[in-house]
């Protein structure tokens, strides 16, 4: 896990790829590294060109896809690697084209439930991946976190249950 999280601690910026059926732990991901730290983008696959143009080897770049892999994320990860942009890929097999890529990499279970895979382990790497970037930070992410309540409580993000 430290070995997966250490490009995303220091990034400039952070950038998600996603297929379809991975989409769920891409949120997730999404969702927990922007409460902790600036610049994260998840990246729509028609726009992979445009959104990735400004992409440095100061960024880094998480890649969740699993079997019926989109062409789309692949080559979107491809060519950040050709920048230089360091490549973390989330999959299911050691045999997915996002495995053969990157030395940082990890293999899923995604079980099928019903006729559909679960979305289960590509939310829980997501979580874990937040939480060992968060460990890593430290300190230095309470104040965003303050800064983010207080904003949510200006724009009255949640509802209020009054009785």
């Amino acid at each position: 896990l430290q070995r997966l999280a250490k490009p995303l601690i220091g990034a400039e910026r952070v950038w998600i790829l996603s297929g379809e059926t991975s989409r769920a732990g891409a949120y997730t991901l999404l969702s927990g590294l922007s409460m902790i730290r600036d610049g994260v983008q998840l990246i729509d696959q028609h726009n992979f060109g445009r959104d990735l143009s400004g992409a440095t080897a100061r960024d880094a770049a998480v890649a969740f896809d699993f079997a019926r892999y989109r062409r789309s994320c692949v080559c979107a990860a491809r060519a950040l690697l050709d920048l230089g942009v360091p490549l973390v890929s989330i999959t299911d097999s050691p045999l997915s084209p996002l495995a053969s890529i990157t030395d940082s990499w990890c293999v899923l279970k995604v079980p099928g439930v019903g006729p559909f895979d679960s979305s289960l382990p590509a939310v829980l790497a997501a979580e874990l991946l937040v939480v060992e970037v968060a460990g890593e930070l430290g300190p230095k992410i309470h104040d965003r976190i303050d800064r983010l309540e207080q904003l949510w409580n200006k724009t009255e993000t949640f509802h209020r249950h009054s009785r």
